[in-house]
């Protein structure tokens, strides 16, 4: 089989690249493990490539073509100029707010919704929009397009380059023990995600960068403080739409408090009480049994719904609070977390990942003062932050791995980055990689709408190539 691009991931990138390239008439082939392409009851599937990470690191896994795109229930923000600083991009925001402009006018939304912000004089705000769309698969019509031909259930296992830096071939196989090759006419794009990326190029690159895999970064969030009824007039700005709602205000808009130090960034929202089943929602992440998993969705069930029933009657009682701030965390690049080769295998061969996170001593930190800055006993939202051990509860309670970032990242060279500007791999001349993996930097913005500037930037200079 011929094809002139191979895009490797059905998300939010490989769905704009194919969409893009197939106008100009290329071929494309697009490959994804996934075969469903239903985006609704959506379930958090365990990462199938994923052996081993620490107990608050929890990735999900769509198991769906469209990829994330799937769970992120279309929300929609650029990243800001002020996190976009922080590292060296290879361009500059101007030429990424461009193609935010472009994007927007494909996906039919408001770019004035996706890059507003509202300075304070010691926070500022963010605002964010939700879009008409939530499968990319499903919204550009990936599945009647005639360019592109659809691999469900396949993975690559071997790519061939006859000794040169130029991919000639790619091998794809399912779990019925199909083999298929492909002969590869320009490029091959690799669009498998911030976890999906390292795993697939640590195992079928020969000659593999030295800094692939390294650098992961992640948002860490938190629920923190106690908010009672009679102070929620302050921040019904920074409440969650759903809380907005619940308040009587009709307003969408989803607008978060940005904290800001020593190139550390904290976004603050208003958010229901702190959950006392996220601790199991952990274990629940790890789980491959679905038996067990039915189990604690019932538990989880009937929990929440006596759980309500107690936070109600405390609330009449005067004894028990309803609402509490969430935190969500910047984090810089650190050479201590990455991910490398397990020994054992998937389904497909391939040997799985390991996942070595956590956070350093720079951003505890950090992280103290920006909660201090903000909801702690001098913060700007108010004397309501009430734990006496801050480190013990903070992990006892935080979660990261929504957003894996930085781990084939942008750099001016192969000593301090995996692709350069246009996103090709230092080493070879038709590997792309495109996602939240290539950011050199992981801010506070939910990272899907920049990955889709990114893919469009790219698939643009594929075509002119």
């Amino acid at each position: 089989m011929n094809f002139d691009f191979v895009i490797i991931g059905s998300g939010p990138a490989g769905c704009i690249i194919s969409n893009e390239l197939s106008k100009a008439g290329f071929k494309i082939a697009l490959i994804d493990r996934a075969e469903n392409e239903k985006s609704s009851d959506i379930n958090d599937f365990f990462c199938p490539y994923l052996d081993n990470s620490p107990n608050n690191y929890t990735p999900i896994y769509s198991n769906q073509l469209g990829g994330n795109s799937a769970l992120w229930h279309s929300k929609i923000y650029l990243m800001t100029e002020k996190e976009f600083n922080k590292s060296n991009w290879g361009m500059d925001y101007k030429e990424l707010s461009e193609y935010s402009k472009k994007l927007s006018d494909l996906m039919k939304t408001d770019f004035d919704t996706v890059n507003k912000s509202e300075e304070g004089i010691d926070y500022f705000l963010r605002y964010s929009g939700r879009g008409k769309f939530r499968s990319i698969f499903k919204f550009f019509e990936i599945n009647t397009n005639k360019n592109i031909s659809i691999f469900k259930g396949f993975c690559p296992t071997m790519l061939e380059n006859e000794n040169t830096d130029l991919i000639k071939k790619v091998h794809i196989k399912n779990l019925s023990g199909k083999e298929i090759t492909i002969t590869i006419n320009k490029s091959i794009v690799f669009c498998a995600g911030g976890l999906g990326n390292p795993h697939l190029l640590l195992n079928l690159l020969k000659n593999g960068n030295k800094n692939l895999g390294r650098y992961l970064s992640d948002h860490t969030h938190v629920n923190l403080g106690k908010v009672i009824e009679k102070q929620i007039k302050n921040y019904k700005k920074i409440a969650k739409p759903n809380i907005k709602m619940n308040l009587g205000l009709n307003d969408e808009n989803e607008i978060a408090a940005i904290f800001e130090n020593n190139k550390y960034f904290l976004g603050v929202q208003l958010d229901y009480k702190i959950d006392p089943f996220k601790k199991i929602r952990r274990y629940y992440l790890k789980l491959k049994n679905l038996k067990v998993r039915k189990i604690i969705n019932l538990f989880y069930f009937i929990f929440s719904k006596l759980n309500g029933l107690f936070y109600k009657l405390g609330i009449i009682l005067g004894k028990y609070y309803k609402y509490s701030f969430e935190l969500y965390f910047s984090q810089n690049p650190s050479a201590t977390n990455f991910v490398n080769l397990s020994n054992k295998k998937d389904e497909f061969g391939l040997k799985k990942i390991n996942i070595n996170w956590k956070l350093n001593q720079d951003d505890i930190e950090n992280y103290k003062i920006l909660i201090d800055k903000s909801i702690g006993e001098k913060g700007k939202l108010g004397n309501y932050f009430k734990i006496n051990n801050f480190q013990k509860f903070f992990f006892n309670y935080d979660l990261a791995g929504l957003h894996p970032s930085c781990t084939t990242k942008i750099g001016t060279n192969i000593e301090d980055g995996v692709v350069d500007k246009n996103l090709k791999l230092f080493e070879y001349q038709n590997i792309y990689v495109c996602g939240s993996s290539v950011f050199p930097f992981n801010g506070f913005t939910n990272p899907t709408w920049t990955i889709m500037c990114l893919a469009l930037r790219l698939s643009e200079k594929l075509r002119d190539e």
